[in-house]
Formats: structure tokens, sequence, C-alpha cells
């Protein structure tokens, strides 16, 4: 968990192939957030609840709370989730989506 990176990542389940990763005191307008999405992977579906997103192996739902549920056929390992973090705060800030 890296807090001062503005995210932390949490395991859900021991059985679940997947982490939520939540932004710390943000939210994500998914509207812009669509763009940033558009730019790494598929945007699969949006409303105004939930942005669906195909990216890099694993299914994100985006939600503007400022939680991403992240699944994929195996979990990501830790090192795998920070990284991902990462790489979508750094979209999500460049397109303006983070509130």
């Amino acid at each position: 968990m890296s807090r001062s990176e503005g995210f932390f990542v949490i395991a859900p389940c021991t059985t679940a192939n997947g982490v939520e990763i939540r932004l710390n005191g943000r939210r994500i307008d998914l509207a812009r957030a669509g763009a940033a999405f558009a730019k790494l992977g598929e945007v699969a579906g949006s409303s105004p609840v939930v942005l669906l997103v195909k990216m890099g192996g694993y299914s994100i739902s985006v939600y503007g709370s400022g939680r991403m549920m992240v699944k994929g056929e195996r979990k990501p390992t830790d090192k795998a989730a920070q990284d991902l973090a990462k790489k979508i705060l750094s979209a999500l800030e460049a397109e303006g989506a983070l509130i």
C-alpha cells in the first residue's frame, strides 16, 4: 500500500482473481475517465455509475467514488497491481479525470 502515491491496493478475497484499487480522498469523473482508458485499452461499456474497461488482460470496473475492481484470469501480483494502478492514475491525471 502506498498512500503517498494517492492510492492503495486491496485483495478483497484470497479466492478472487482480482484486486481493488482505491484512491485516497479523490473521485473519478467517469466521462473524462473514458477518454483516458480509451488510450490504455478498450472501453467496453459505461453508465452514469460505472465504466467497464478491458486493459492488458484485465477487466476493470471503474466507479466515480474512486474505486476500481481489477479482475483477470489470474490474480495480479502485488507489483503488477501497483504498476497498473500507477499507469491508470497517470492517465486519469493527464485527462483531468481525478476530482
